[in-house]
């Protein structure tokens, strides 16, 4: 034991006296330090644009609620009072909600999809699907360059990090002449490169849990509410670094030069890193193909196809009995400024009624590649370790479709308040603006496991692990 502590702290002084570590320290450090703050800031950015909606939408509906409450035998009220207490105005052109995906505590550690899907939605009474597949125009060019978040600097720089640290555990033994040396000591090869790895490996952990720690106070993380979902997200970090430490520690038990282990351990993070995740997703959009533009385009089409009033009405009445109600009842007012209402609502959920099966063809082919993604997660340490953060930060790709589920909810909800008031030809009440069914958004992270992504890290690792043990004992 005395002797592998000597070993350790020799290694250690030959560490802090070479300007590596020192060099990669300022950059890991540099690099964690504006991974927060490049996080906190684009999340700011949709914070902000959040306040302005939740703004907007409170300041029209406060307009709308104050004209309800109007003397309409003052000249010039009329027009407000009749648009404030009509139920379809209310209901479509003005009183929208937006459903508003509000980013997580953890959303700026792992930016994951939250550039790519829209994380606000204005939800009305036309036709859920007519909404929520509305794209935004965005910046392909910045799409494809990414986002330098925090997990982008556990997967992609801490392993290279400790590769520059680690490739020349045993060989700068042999090209310094004190192979021989070390191994007249009363230790076996085994207990050396451990001690050594090992030395890196607690620098390594030392430095997530500095970035970690100094996230809590830049991101403003409340431990008491996300306290567990950070405690996961640092140790899925932790995980990773393990796997990469059992990669290193099973290249070196082959005992080849610095060189061979330098050029073998970057081989091996652009396979893990890059080049597989590529193949893979090549392989998927041969395999698996899932062509949005067109369904987006079949959403338009579906859209468009008029039918006449009495062919939507017919199968409209026959879902909704209680809404079947003499026909002048569904003018909007005496003055016809709109056409005769029902129609329009048959119409809109009937083009929902068609789509609802093709939708969910769509989502099932989706979740259907994300499970093959999921089974070979086993080959691919990255991109399982980027699935675990997204997930615990809510900006995975089901973390959107569970918040389009909730729209769509809200949508049935917000229709389901006003449309029988459109049949009745029902004008709204100053009170009922109090009973306007609200959004509030569920976050799915609190319930994301990390249990089966975490166990495959460790399990690969483990393998690993065990063919650089048996090497080095033979």
């Amino acid at each position: 034991m005395n002797t592998l502590l000597l070993i350790l702290k020799n290694d250690w002084r030959i560490l802090k006296r070479g300007k590596a570590l020192k060099i990669l320290g300022l950059l890991a450090f540099a690099s964690g330090i504006y991974a927060l703050i490049y996080g906190k800031t684009f999340v700011s950015r949709q914070q902000e644009t959040i306040a302005l909606l939740r703004q907007d939408e409170r300041a029209r509906l406060d307009s709308l609620a104050a004209w309800a409450r109007l003397d309409t035998t003052v000249a010039g009220n009329k027009a407000k009072w009749e648009k404030a207490t009509s139920a379809y105005e209310v209901n479509v052109p003005e009183g929208y909600r937006y459903a508003l995906h509000d980013p997580s505590a953890l959303t700026p550690l792992s930016l994951g999809m939250r550039d790519l899907f829209p994380y606000y939605q204005d939800v009305w009474g036309r036709a859920i699907f007519r909404q929520v597949f509305k794209q935004e125009i965005t910046n392909p060019q910045k799409l494809s360059v990414g986002h330098f978040d925090w997990a982008f600097v556990v997967i992609f720089l801490l392993p290279l990090f400790l590769i520059v640290l680690s490739y020349n555990l045993l060989s700068s033994e042999k090209e310094q002449g004190t192979y021989a040396l070390l191994r007249s000591q009363p230790i076996t090869l085994r207990q050396v490169v451990l001690a050594k790895l090992g030395l890196r490996l607690g620098l390594l952990l030392g430095f997530l849990a500095v970035i970690m720690l100094l996230a809590i106070p830049i991101l403003g993380i409340p431990l008491g509410q996300d306290g567990g979902l950070w405690l996961k997200f640092f140790g899925v970090a932790t995980g990773y670094g393990l796997f990469w430490g059992s990669v290193i520690f099973a290249v070196v038990s082959y005992q080849k030069s610095s060189a061979f282990n330098a050029l073998t351990l970057l081989g091996c993070w652009l396979v893990l890193v890059l080049v597989l995740p590529a193949l893979v997703q090549q392989w998927l959009t041969v395999s698996q193909p899932i062509d949005r533009s067109t369904f987006e385009n079949l959403v338009r089409d579906e859209y468009n196809a008029e039918q006449p009033d009495s062919v939507v009405l017919k199968p409209y009445y026959a879902r909704h009995p209680a809404l079947y109600l003499p026909k002048d009842t569904a003018k909007h007012d005496q003055n016809a400024r709109l056409p005769d209402l029902r129609p329009y609502y048959a119409r809109n959920e009937a083009v929902d009624q068609t789509l609802a099966p093709l939708v969910g063809r769509y989502e099932a082919q989706v979740a259907a590649r994300e499970a093959t993604v999921s089974r070979l997660n086993w080959l691919l340490p990255a991109v399982n370790a980027l699935d675990l953060f997204n997930g615990l930060a809510g900006t995975s790709a089901a973390a959107h479709r569970d918040y389009l589920l909730q729209i769509r909810t809200f949508h049935a909800r917000w229709n389901g308040f006003f449309v029988p008031k459109v049949f009745k030809n029902e004008r709204l009440k100053p009170a009922d603006y109090a009973q306007f069914p609200s959004w509030t958004f569920q976050s799915s992270a609190p319930d994301f496991s990390i249990g089966g992504g975490l166990l495959k890290l460790v399990l690969v690792a483990g393998l690993v692990f065990a063919l650089g043990w048996w090497r080095l004992g033979r």
